[in-house]
């Protein structure tokens, strides 16, 4: 026999369903309280609760279980909920607020959900802008000018990165190599030091009769990266 479905449900009733202060799951809730879809809706609706931003927006909460942080965001037990409005609006609040803009990668992991299709139609929408190549996007706010301090904070941290890299000391720059590749670097340096003649193709083909597995880009590389001069030339 079909259970009859309740016309009514209390406050009492309704908030009963979180007093173990954790989420549930919206498509429980008619079940757990027996009653009509759009009812379960208009309750949700009375008591304001908020809707999760991941999972499907499969979760809600009662206001008073949110602890917001300054943008609007509360996360618990992996579930990110946003108090201000839909998935889309806590998208343009993160990236819009962010200091240096974000990437795909940083957003959806933030978001804890694919967001690809999403801040495609942003961008078309004109609710947020990109640069960059694709594969490497950086998406910023929609207002051009707070977009054009995102970008330059974004520049001006990559610079301080590079001359960070730049001032590192041999023994720091050592310190982060592999074992497979401080032994190719010993060996290409020996192999520099016995034949000064070398180009870096010549040093990789030495390496390479010898058993070593490597090639003229990686012998080059690391030349490189390590600042090993060649008298009167160049290792190209």
């Amino acid at each position: 026999m079909q259970r009859a479905k309740r016309k009514h449900v209390t406050s009492e009733e309704f908030r009963a369903l979180f007093s173990r202060g954790r989420p549930v799951r919206i498509a429980r809730i008619r079940d757990m309280l027996g009653v009509h879809p759009t009812t379960a809706w208009r309750l949700m609706r009375r008591h304001q609760v908020y809707g999760s931003v991941s999972h499907n927006a499969g979760f809600c909460v009662l206001p008073e279980m949110c602890c917001f942080d300054r943008l609007g965001f509360w996360e618990h037990r992996g579930m990110l909920f946003f108090r201000d409005g839909s998935q889309l609006d806590a998208i343009v609040r993160l990236v819009g607020e962010s200091e240096a803009g974000m990437e795909l990668a940083e957003i959806r992991a933030a978001m804890k959900v694919e967001v690809g299709m999403q801040l495609l139609g942003l961008v078309r929408e004109g609710r947020l802008r990109r640069e960059g190549k694709p594969k490497a996007y950086v998406y910023l706010a929609g207002d051009e000018q707070r977009a054009a301090q995102q970008m330059a904070r974004r520049h001006a941290a990559l610079l301080n990165a590079a001359q960070d890299k730049a001032e590192q000391t041999l023994a720091q720059l050592l310190a982060e190599e592999s074992h497979e590749n401080l032994q190719l670097l010993v060996n290409v340096l020996l192999t520099c030091l016995r034949h000064p003649e070398f180009t870096a193709k010549s040093v990789a083909l030495s390496l390479l009769r010898r058993g070593y597995r490597t090639c003229t880009a990686q012998v080059r590389e690391l030349l490189d990266r390590f600042q090993v001069s060649k008298k009167g030339g160049s290792w190209r």
